[in-house]
């Protein structure tokens, strides 16, 4: 059971920017939409000033300038998601948050990290960094995978949330604690729904039933039926925190 957080040490043994980009070849890496962004949308205004510290290609970022006609910034270590972010008309530096802090402070309304938290060893100075940036009253919005119960109970094998991809596993008791370490005002946690079935259907008749192979190979196809019917009620990959800076 997680209590807050748990960390890998030692630090500094994160991926860089070229092993993010050799994962940019997985199709699904940088996704043109997803779930986080989906609850996200919903905390964020029209002409707002946001920045989203790991943009990646800059998708949100895109649809934000596009739709909500939101002043955009990005921050990108990735050099080839940059220049596609850039090149699509996004403002984005090849700066760590720490650094950009420094001469940023009390400017946006709106700071966004999606997946991106459980990869940073340096969490403190991260959190810190990043507030820092957020207007008084402004919004920061949070995303990283659930790993209390989805990852640690339904995907315990998956190798990319082990360095060097991922350096913490968070949940939403660390999520909630996160608000009263750093002074801010908790205003949602949202779940993502489940969207493995297959996965999940599987995993939970080997770890839970403890059904024999045989079993669940005839199984597998209603199993998955139900999960989607229940995917409302099952707790998915993703979990998301609203917070309101002081």
């Amino acid at each position: 059971m997680i209590q807050v957080i748990v960390f890998f040490y030692p630090f500094g043994i994160e991926g860089d920017g070229p092993f993010y980009e050799k994962l940019e070849s997985i199709p699904w890496y940088y996704s043109a939409w997803k779930w986080d962004y989906e609850i996200a949308d919903q905390f964020i205004h029209s002409g707002n000033q946001v920045i989203d510290i790991g943009c990646g290609e800059g998708k949100f970022l895109d649809y934000l300038k596009t739709k909500r006609n939101c002043t955009c910034v990005g921050l990108e270590l990735n050099e080839k998601a940059k220049e596609l972010a850039t090149n699509n008309g996004i403002e984005v530096h090849n700066q760590f948050i720490q650094e950009y802090a420094k001469s940023n402070s009390d400017k946006y309304d709106v700071v966004t990290f999606f997946q991106v938290l459980e990869h940073i060893s340096e969490v403190d100075s991260f959190f810190k960094s990043a507030i820092s940036v957020a207007k008084p009253g402004g919004k920061i919005i949070v995303a990283v995978p659930n790993n209390e119960p989805y990852y640690l109970t339904y995907d315990k094998d998956h190798f990319l949330n082990l360095p060097p991809h991922h350096m913490g596993w968070w949940n939403e008791k660390s999520l909630t604690k996160i608000a009263e370490i750093y002074n801010l005002e908790l205003v949602k946690i949202v779940k993502q729904p489940l969207e493995h079935f297959s996965g999940f259907s599987k995993s939970y008749m080997i770890e839970k039933l403890k059904f024999p192979n045989f079993l669940i190979k005839i199984l597998l196809p209603f199993a998955k039926a139900i999960c989607y019917i229940n995917r409302n009620n099952i707790n998915g990959a993703s979990i998301l925190a609203v917070y309101k800076k002081k």
